[in-house]
């Protein structure tokens, strides 16, 4: 019997109730980054060949055959917005001759004219004029509100997306025109 209580004492001594415990309370620290902005810049811009054609007596337009280049902007961190612009100079020979009147023109046909160059680009991608008349006066091909267009963005033309209208009555000869592409760091 002494033995039976002994063993049923060692029994009851685990069954001893034991407090709930409180979770602790959590611990916070922080992590922190200062980011700082860089610049705007355009670093490479297309151009658009024509190829060797014939001279018309008519008025006549000519389509590119093939574009060299890309439109390639990056703003690393302003957020400030921007714009970019394209003049083009008069078509002239080595010579100095004019093409009269000539007028170029841009019609960017692509699916996707201008996009970020890293798929996770959480930014508003500018925005690419599609159609432009060029002249000696800038006109805007790209702009970016502020607050967008942040990050590496590539603008693309086609093959045949430029044209040049030339009106009868001019001269054969190697024309060629400047286009002159311009960054300012200023919201559209």
């Amino acid at each position: 019997m002494l033995v039976g209580a002994a063993v049923l004492g060692i029994g009851s001594l685990g069954a001893v109730a034991q407090a709930a415990t409180t979770p602790a309370p959590p611990v916070t620290s922080t992590a922190t980054a200062d980011i700082t902005p860089g610049t705007i810049t355009l670093s490479s811009a297309p151009s658009f060949q024509f190829g060797t054609v014939a001279a018309s007596a008519n008025d006549i337009s000519y389509t590119s055959t093939s574009t060299s280049g890309i439109l390639d902007i990056a703003d690393a961190g302003t957020g400030t917005g921007y714009t970019v612009t394209v003049a083009a100079s008069p078509f002239t020979a080595t010579g100095g001759a004019a093409l009269k009147n000539a007028q170029l023109l841009l019609d960017n046909k692509e699916t996707d004219p201008i996009k970020a160059d890293d798929v996770d680009n959480v930014s508003t991608p500018p925005t690419l004029v599609a159609n432009l008349s060029l002249s000696s006066s800038p006109v805007t091909v790209v702009s970016a509100a502020a607050g967008s267009g942040v990050g590496a963005y590539t603008g693309t033309y086609g093959s045949t997306d430029a044209s040049l209208k030339v009106p009868a009555g001019n001269i054969g000869g190697s024309y060629s025109s400047t286009l002159t592409w311009t960054l300012a760091n200023a919201p559209a």
